[in-house]
């Protein structure tokens, strides 16, 4: 990187090669813009600052070919549920430069203007989410709804014929030109990540049938699995100490599991069993995967929802953009949101017996389509936009997690919560 310059060489003595150095020195530092195909995302310079990390279980996907392979991963599973529920995934079989092509994919489609965004903006009003988000758009502005103003993000559905008319629709042009690259990809996760882990959970499970999530998990049924892309934008300090120092307050996601290609820029936080809030190491080459809300209620609680938060970067990479490439699993729509039968394990563990004394839900388990549809309404209201403020202005630094009082809400006969 070139020195500032501030002023010429005035010295009598100055020789001709530092006045040349001052006319070719630029006025202002240069600043690598990563996400583009010159500068990979990945390359970012991680943060050198001191932070109390997460310990996370590590599954190499690579063994659950070899021989005791998935019950190895499935114990190693089975350590990550006592710790946060988070884990890392490495060994997937996506080269690397295939998820940095979706970072600049990603980077592309956030960089055009507003108008040209808002074209491809989401179907909100009937709780749709594939397509545009972000806080410019004239929908939550008309409807008085709060967004935070630095998050973006793009949606895009399964390459099912179920998706068609939404994928004619949500396909700006960085998209539009990488196409089958980006469809690629989706079914590469699904086929390479999602698969594998399914299976897991039902060695994990004890479950007679090994296929029995993947069953339910059918990538050319309809479901509302998707991938996302999404940005945080770097903020002043005085935006971030008004926001509490954070991007997004704690809280849990909705589907089974999600899925987040390495990001460099350290910001995602989980919360530990011992309620404390511990920072998520961005490991070279691997994805961090969290339980979500579906799961546990699919295994009463023993597979349980991971709780994070977003915090503003280290001050080493606080200048920087977040971008963010993630996948959401979801089951089928049919499938019923209702524990998982003949599990040795829920039944060692006393959940069925615990269930089946508790007050079940008027006209019986609802679907995941009905569930998913629900909650996405729920997150785009106005009153959903008033409650994340306030979490957010109760925020403040804690190192420790609780629920936020008074900032829980019922969806679809469910109990949703956020945290501090």
């Amino acid at each position: 990187m070139s020195p500032i310059a501030t002023s010429a060489p005035t010295d009598e003595t100055s020789t001709i090669t530092q006045k040349l150095a001052y006319l070719l020195t630029p006025s202002k530092e240069e600043v690598i813009r990563y996400g583009t195909a010159e500068h990979p995302y990945s390359t970012l310079p991680e943060t050198t600052e001191d932070l109390p990390w997460a310990d996370l279980i590590t599954l190499e996907l690579s063994k659950f070919d070899e021989p005791g392979g998935k019950q190895f991963l499935a114990n190693q599973l089975k350590e990550a549920v006592k710790l946060t529920g988070f884990f890392y995934i490495t060994s997937f079989g996506i080269p690397q430069e295939e998820v940095d092509a979706q970072f600049s994919f990603a980077k592309q489609v956030f960089d055009l203007p507003i108008e040209t965004k808002a074209k491809h903006q989401a179907d909100f009003a009937n709780g749709g989410y594939n397509g545009y988000t972000g806080a410019d758009l004239d929908y939550f502005k008309s409807q008085g709804i709060e967004r935070r103003k630095n998050v973006e993000v793009f949606n895009l559905p399964k390459w099912t014929a179920d998706f068609e008319e939404e994928h004619k629709n949500y396909r700006p042009k960085p998209v539009q030109d990488n196409i089958e690259a980006i469809e690629k990809f989706g079914k590469d996760v699904h086929n390479k990540v999602i698969i594998p882990l399914l299976v897991v959970l039902a060695v994990v499970l004890e479950l007679e049938d090994e296929q029995y999530f993947v069953k339910r998990h059918v990538y050319e049924k309809r479901s509302e699995d998707h991938l996302r892309y999404m940005k945080y934008a770097a903020r002043s300090d005085a935006e971030n100490q008004e926001a509490k120092e954070l991007y997004g307050a704690g809280h849990t996601d909705l589907g089974v599991v999600t899925l987040l290609f390495r990001q460099p820029v350290a910001a995602l936080q989980v919360l530990g069993k011992d309620s404390k809030w511990r920072w998520v190491k961005p490991i070279p080459g691997s994805i961090s995967a969290n339980f979500a809300d579906t799961i546990q209620l699919l295994t009463g609680r023993f597979l349980p929802s991971s709780i994070h938060r977003v915090h503003v970067p280290p001050k080493d990479q606080a200048q920087f953009d977040r971008l963010g490439v993630l996948y959401f699993v979801r089951p089928n729509n049919d499938v019923l949101v209702e524990l998982v039968p003949n599990s040795p394990v829920l039944e060692r563990e006393g959940i069925y017996a615990r269930e089946a004394q508790a007050v079940k839900p008027e006209g019986g388990p609802i679907t995941v389509e009905t569930w998913v549809k629900a909650r996405q309404q729920h997150l785009f209201s106005k009153a959903q936009g008033e409650r994340y403020k306030k979490v957010i202005e109760s925020n403040g630094q804690n190192e420790e997690g609780t629920v936020a009082r008074g900032q829980t809400a019922t969806v679809a006969g469910i109990e949703v919560k956020y945290y501090n």
